[in-house]
């Protein structure tokens, strides 16, 4: 979940629904919860450190951070 004024929450549930806080619980109650079985059927992060070798060496270094801002965004220092 993440702090929100209308308090959404990261909920898997289909495109036509809204989650809140208030509608979260009874719809688990309705529905099950979707999120139920996830952990039976674990995936390997390998593929993903395969391809993250695989651009290292290939001179793909990560992003850098924190992101750059953008030079017309930046503070400019006052003269």
């Amino acid at each position: 979940m993440r702090a929100n004024a209308h308090a959404q929450v990261s909920a898997p549930f289909g495109l036509d629904e809204r989650a809140t806080l208030a509608t979260v619980p009874a719809r688990v109650a309705a529905a099950g919860n979707p999120g139920a079985t996830m952990a039976d059927r674990p995936q390997s992060l390998e593929p993903l450190l395969d391809r993250d070798r695989a651009d290292m060496a290939a001179g793909l270094m990560d992003a850098p951070w924190p992101p750059r801002v953008a030079p017309s965004r930046a503070r400019q220092p006052e003269s």
